[in-house]
């Protein structure tokens, strides 16, 4: 396989791959309508299955970065919409039978409402099998000193999946001079969580989606919720002049094979970086304690 493994899926973001019975899911923003899946036997020929998620919530738009998980025999997507009302983007919970879908929302209203714009949900399930949510406050009405900032947050959920069990934490900032297109705008976004060998890897975005300098890095902790440090290493997957564009929110998942990869959207026109991104996969290890996502 190529290092960067192009997919022929354009017009979409944040992609997202559930393996299930051995078949790769791919899941990602893809229609005004919800969201469309598209189902693989090897990462490389793809067949559109149509929409997964067709929203029923009266008043929201905006579908964006679904994650899909099978837990408790039932397969779940948790995903951003925004309440046109209160111009807030909130993260819901739907349910279905079926990693193809119908997926239905698990009620008319937000599964999370914070009371502020929260994109990006990403449940990590830890060993002792406590479920942790990561999301991401949007900088589109998160300022902070004057300036447009998204964070990382994480808390704990109860078994039910729908309760908070704690205060959200603020886990993750932009510090650095790269995770900005300036001081006024700037982001940390798409969470990811692995574990490996006791330690955990908050895998994120940053920068603006379409600036072509839109990236990956990670930071490290002992404990799920942190303190985390990020990576003297970081970024560890950005843009290569005439090879790739904007490559960013990316999550992780273990191919038939075994092997660790991880999927990502690039601008699909390296010139002209838009909202229309391209599915990629590329290999991923660990060295030295170091996350590594082998792309050049």
């Amino acid at each position: 396989m190529e290092k960067i493994l192009k997919t022929k899926i354009t017009n979409i973001g944040d992609p997202f791959i559930l393996v299930y019975e051995s078949v790769y899911y791919h899941y990602s923003t893809s229609s005004n309508e919800g969201f469309k899946v598209f189902i693989s036997n090897d990462l490389i020929n793809w067949e559109d299955k149509g929409l997964c998620y067709h929203h029923s919530k009266v008043g929201y738009e905006c579908f964006w970065a679904p994650e899909v998980y099978y837990l408790n025999d039932e397969f779940y997507m948790l995903f951003t919409s925004r309440n046109i009302d209160t111009g807030y983007l909130t993260l819901s919970l739907a349910k279905a039978t079926s990693a193809l879908g119908i997926f239905k929302d698990l009620s008319d209203k937000p599964t999370f409402d914070f009371g502020y714009a929260a994109i990006d949900g990403h449940l990590f399930k830890d060993d002792d099998g406590t479920i942790y949510m990561f999301y991401a406050k949007d900088c589109s009405l998160n300022i902070v000193d004057g300036n447009h900032i998204s964070q990382i947050y994480g808390v704990k959920l109860k078994n039910d999946l729908v309760t908070l069990d704690g205060e959200p934490i603020l886990i993750s900032t932009p510090t650095e001079a790269y995770e900005g297109i300036n001081s006024s705008w700037q982001w940390n976004e798409g969470p990811f969580v692995l574990k490996n060998n006791g330690i955990y890897y908050l895998s994120y975005s940053t920068n603006m989606y379409l600036d072509k300098k839109y990236c990956v890095c990670y930071s490290t902790s002992s404990n799920p919720l942190g303190p985390y440090v990020k990576s003297p290493n970081n970024p560890i997957l950005k843009y290569i002049d005439n090879v790739i564009s904007g490559p960013g929110h990316n999550a992780y998942f273990r191919a038939n094979n075994n092997s660790l990869m991880t999927s990502y959207h690039i601008h699909t026109n390296i010139d002209e970086p838009s909202g229309d991104r391209t599915t990629c996969f590329s290999k991923v290890f660990f060295k030295d304690n170091n996350l590594i996502i082998d792309y050049k």
